[in-house]
């Protein structure tokens, strides 16, 4: 369950880290396990504490600003379907507030998940195998003319040496429309790191 931490604490979301700090020992004096006697005292106590912990780092403070704004955001969003469709509109949609809490781990996983050749295979298997079919073709135009063009002394011996791209372009795209692992996507998924 997603708790709006400023209320808890009683502080504006402007805050700075003393008025957060005062907040947080004022709400601990009041019902800290030791000195209130309530059943309820020691949950409290844990969210206040979890408050004080993300909005006391500026990191984390930035994440859940971040998290409660997209909250606020939908909240806006299902206020206004409800006027503009009336009352008959079936608003569950904050009654489980953990919802958001698993569409907001969904996404920011998503975010950085790093997408695999398997991945962009599934999006578009035509475009997945032309990228490498093109490759290939542009590899065998490279080794053809450099051949041909070196030995049929249009220029010096030394250009064969551009048969090795040429190489490894059809290489390279034959082990992509083969499902191998590539060369290449090895060392730009090392570079990505």
């Amino acid at each position: 369950m997603l708790y709006d931490f400023y209320k808890i604490l009683d502080i504006p979301r402007s805050a700075s880290s003393e008025d957060i700090k005062r907040a947080y020992r004022n709400k601990a004096k009041l019902i800290h396990p030791d000195i209130n006697n309530s059943p309820k005292a020691n949950e409290v106590f844990v969210v206040v504490n979890e408050a004080y912990e993300t909005l006391s780092d500026d990191h984390k403070r930035y994440l859940y600003d971040i998290q409660l704004n997209y909250i606020d955001a939908e909240k806006v969003n299902a206020e206004r379907k409800k006027q503009y469709y009336g009352s008959s509109v079936k608003n569950d949609t904050f009654s489980n507030s953990s919802h958001f809490q698993n569409e907001w781990n969904n996404s920011s996983k998503a975010i950085y998940q790093e997408k695999t050749d398997a991945d962009y295979y599934r999006q578009s298997p035509l475009l997945y195998n032309l990228f490498f079919a093109s490759g290939m073709l542009i590899g065998f135009i490279i080794l053809i003319v450099t051949i041909v063009g070196t030995f049929k002394n249009f220029w010096p011996f030394p250009f064969i040496v551009i048969v090795v791209p040429g190489f490894i372009l059809v290489r390279e795209g034959w082990n992509g429309m083969m499902g191998k692992r590539t060369v290449i996507g090895g060392i730009l998924k090392r570079l990505r790191k």
